[in-house]
């Protein structure tokens, strides 16, 4: 028995990307400062290579102040995706967003990052920091890198918060498991509850799991390991016998050996499924 209803909604979708950009917000800091160390170290040794005259601290001072306001401008980027997240968006609003939030990210990037560099200068140095003599090529100059930095942050705080949905729909679709003893396969964007005891094998299908019952094929996004633990969350006599496939053991009608410690199980409807000997153990308890 199968039934089609619309995918659930979160009751605060804001709540559940909040949570999602404090992790993307660890592993972006973590990534920025691990290229702000191997930057600096790399500089050290241009300067050894090469007899730079470069002083090593004012060029930390340089680098560091540049990142650090990078790094506090992360929930300005997050604000943006939010309004406008691909995917949620047409795409002229997506990118009319984004070039309007990367060119304020720009601007204050450079504002602050001046700032920390002029008091960090006259404190430690006792002397002036100068910018530039051209503001518009400057910011021209920054603003293509600073560009980059806000797509790849863009981009980690997407794609957290989409990783983090489907986990939350995992968790749930297991807790559904084990209450209602059926299956929540994510189809063409619709969400089919398939009885667990129906099913009579599960089978990958690069980044989809094609579901077999007696009433119809379905072919889910998922992966087949999520199956295989809805399956047994739903209490189905279900088994891995093969690493692409899963079989209900009510359903097989026999098992016959092919040579090497491989078999051949014979399905009720006829259908042929390969068994590995690697799952040999699991199959000798049918």
């Amino acid at each position: 028995m199968q039934h089609s209803d619309p995918a659930p909604l979160n009751a605060d979708p804001r709540s559940d990307d909040a949570h999602a950009d404090r992790l993307t917000f660890f592993w972006v800091t973590a990534f920025f400062v691990a290229f702000l160390v191997v930057d600096i170290l790399s500089q050290l040794t241009e300067n050894a290579r090469f007899n730079l005259d470069l002083d090593p601290f004012k060029y930390a001072i340089y680098e560091i102040s540049s990142v650090s306001v990078i790094i506090a401008l992360f929930w300005g980027i997050a604000r943006a995706v939010t309004l406008a997240t691909p995917g949620e968006r047409s795409w002229t609003h997506v990118i009319a967003v984004h070039a309007a939030a990367s060119f304020a990210f720009s601007a204050i990037h450079i504002s602050a990052m001046v700032a920390i560099r002029k008091l960090a200068i006259i404190t430690f140095y006792g002397e002036p920091y100068i910018f530039t003599d051209n503001i518009l090529r400057e910011f021209v100059y920054e603003y293509r890198k600073d560009v980059l930095s806000y797509s790849l942050i863009a981009f980690f705080i997407t794609f957290g918060r989409q990783l983090a949905q489907q986990q939350r729909e995992l968790a749930a679709a297991r807790e559904d498991a084990k209450k209602s003893h059926r299956l929540t396969l994510k189809c063409g964007g619709r969400s089919i509850f398939v009885d667990a005891s129906d099913v009579i094998w599960a089978k990958s299908a690069s980044n989809y799991v094609e579901v077999k019952t007696p009433a119809a094929e379905h072919l889910a996004r998922a992966t087949l390991a999520s199956i295989e633990r809805q399956l047994g969350d739903a209490g189905a006599n279900a088994m891995r016998v093969h690493r692409s496939w899963i079989v209900n053991a009510d359903y097989i009608s026999r098992i016959e050996p092919t040579g090497e410690g491989d078999v051949k199980i014979v399905m009720k409807n006829g259908a042929i499924v390969p068994g590995s000997r690697r799952y040999r153990d699991k199959l000798n308890l049918c």
